[in-house]
């Protein structure tokens, strides 16, 4: 989900990528509600127990310096809840669509995070959401390097947050799928795991030079990262909405073959009739037996790590 970007931006977002081309679906999707209300909704999965999670919020992982003043970036973290002391759990890394410059949303707030940072603590994982400075343009590489950070600082702290730091996964959705190339780039023994729900997994390089777009897409393309890495890759799990905007499809199109040629474990799931954001927007069966696979994927690959 994108988060907390300039409000123009937010909603050129929103209607470019949410709304699909008619000439694509031959069908029109029902439109998504406005921002206030998307902000508060949860996922339309649940799982019992949620309602017991350990929330410890508004921890800051990172403090820098803006045109604004001094900047607190804050991660919350979602624990089971029977988590003791000594016994160290797997985390899983949710990265939204955005950053904290601009609109009055972080989104690290929001119902969707929220809600899934229960889901996983009831699912016997650490969940964390944090919010980062991502904002449209080269500003953009502040999202990849605070996120860098973020994993820097749990991996200081495993003991008091009860993470186990070779068992972790990222989760991106939207435009956080920018962040997981560099993920992918720097893929290591403890990433377990990478998911894309409905996310942007190829980097716009419209009117740029050669040069300037192989620069861009090595920083943002996850696509790029597949088809030049010679290294070792995480298991892959691609949520796709049928509904989406053809250009954010077709990357994720790119992605799926590029993990397929380089003969990696990747497993997509396809919501035909799903739209952008459907694990909230689209409350029916074909929604939660997606995000159920998504929970079994993150068992199989970090309690059997």
């Amino acid at each position: 989900m994108p988060t907390r970007w300039n409000t123009p931006a937010l909603i050129f977002f929103i209607a470019t990528v949410v709304t699909p081309s008619k000439s694509f679906t031959q069908q029109a999707a029902p439109a998504p509600p406005p921002i206030e209300q998307l902000y508060k909704m949860p996922v339309v999965y649940s799982v019992p127990g949620m309602d017991k999670a350990q929330v410890r919020r508004d921890i800051v992982y990172k403090s820098v310096d803006t045109e604004k003043g001094k900047l607190d970036l804050k991660l919350d973290i979602y624990l089971p809840a029977g988590a003791k002391q000594g016994r160290s759990l797997p985390a899983v890394v949710l990265i939204s669509g955005g950053g904290i410059e601009g609109a009055p949303y972080d989104w690290r707030d929001a119902g969707v995070y929220q809600s899934y940072g229960r889901i996983l603590a009831a699912s016997g994982f650490v969940g964390v959401s944090y919010s980062k400075r991502y904002a449209p343009g080269p500003a953009a590489e502040n999202g990849i390097a605070d996120t860098r950070d973020l994993v820097a600082y749990l991996r200081e702290h495993t003991a008091d947050f009860h993470i186990d730091k070779d068992r972790l996964a990222y989760w991106a959705f939207s435009a956080g799928g920018g962040v997981l190339a560099s993920i992918l780039a720097e893929s290591a023994p403890a990433t377990c795991g990478v998911l894309c729900f409905y996310c942007v997994a190829e980097a716009n390089v419209s009117g740029l030079s050669a040069e300037d777009a192989e620069k861009k897409r090595r920083v943002f393309s996850s696509v790029y990262q597949l088809q030049q890495g010679g290294h070792r890759f995480s298991p892959l799990f691609i949520a796709r909405a049928g509904l989406d905007n053809p250009t954010l499809n077709a990357g994720l199109d790119a992605l799926v073959s590029a993990a397929l040629t380089k003969n990696l474990s990747v497993e997509v799931l396809n919501h035909a009739a799903g739209r952008h954001a459907f694990d909230i927007l689209d409350d029916n069966d074909r929604s939660r037996e997606i995000i159920a696979r998504a929970l079994q994927f993150l068992r199989t690959n970090l309690e059997n790590h």
